[in-house]
């Protein structure tokens, strides 16, 4: 199975709810009637890339994704929606459109729109991608993040929705996202992850010969439109 993450950067709010109300209707139905699948979407809270709709979607192969892909892109109803939504806003609501196709580690989860746990409906949604120089580092975190750090993640509350690399798109990148209940929850969750007194040799693996395995992170906070699967 592989997961398409999409990003959409608007211009302002109001074009941000302006695409959002058109996932609603009429995509969201067109996507059933075409095959193809959502996992969620979300609106970021907190982070560097605002007003962003984020969405993901989970595929079997990459020729169903082609093949989905394709048919809904000429889909009458879609391109009459896409022209009106242009011409309501005076333009394209969106000035960037970014998108990869990524594959689950052995280690995780593999969600579905409709197997969110009850207890994280309306939750907090942390998106953190992990950056490396070379693929080998990417290899070795993560295995660090299936064997040592996700298990430590849910016993300190959180809760690891997914980890994946990137199939296709910008590499090597490690994408993992986690749940939370609350931004309180989210609080206590990571500063009792940072006080165990296992965090310090946890991360010293990290740093082989001193040298750091991973080059950078990128994190955002987003949550659930209404219409989400996860949300």
């Amino acid at each position: 199975m592989l997961y398409e993450l999409r990003h959409y950067d608007t211009h302002s709010d109001r074009s941000l709810d302006l695409i959002t109300s058109r996932f609603a209707d009429p995509i969201l139905r067109l996507w059933e009637q075409g095959g193809i699948t959502p996992v969620g979407f979300w609106s970021v809270l907190v982070g560097p890339q605002s007003p962003r709709l984020t969405h993901m979607l989970s595929w079997e192969s990459l020729a169903q994704r082609q093949e989905n892909w394709d048919a809904f892109d000429a889909n009458p109803e879609w391109r009459q929606t896409l022209a009106e939504t242009n011409a309501r806003w005076g333009g394209n609501p969106t000035h960037t459109i970014t998108n990869s196709v990524l594959k689950p580690t052995a280690f995780s989860r593999l969600p579905r729109w409709d197997d969110q746990p009850p207890r994280l409906a309306g939750g907090i949604f942390e998106l953190r991608t992990y950056r490396f120089d070379q693929a080998a580092h990417l290899t070795r975190v993560a295995e660090w993040f299936g064997e040592d750090a996700a298990p430590a993640m849910e016993s300190h509350g959180m809760y690891v929705m997914g980890m994946w690399t990137t199939y296709i798109g910008v590499s090597p990148r490690l994408t993992v996202m986690l749940v939370f209940e609350n931004m309180a929850h989210r609080e206590r969750a990571w500063a009792s992850y940072h006080t165990d007194p296992k965090w310090s040799a946890r991360q010293e693996k990290l740093y082989p010969n001193g040298q750091p395995l991973i080059t950078g992170r990128e994190s955002c906070l987003m949550r659930g439109t209404e219409f989400s699967g996860w949300r």
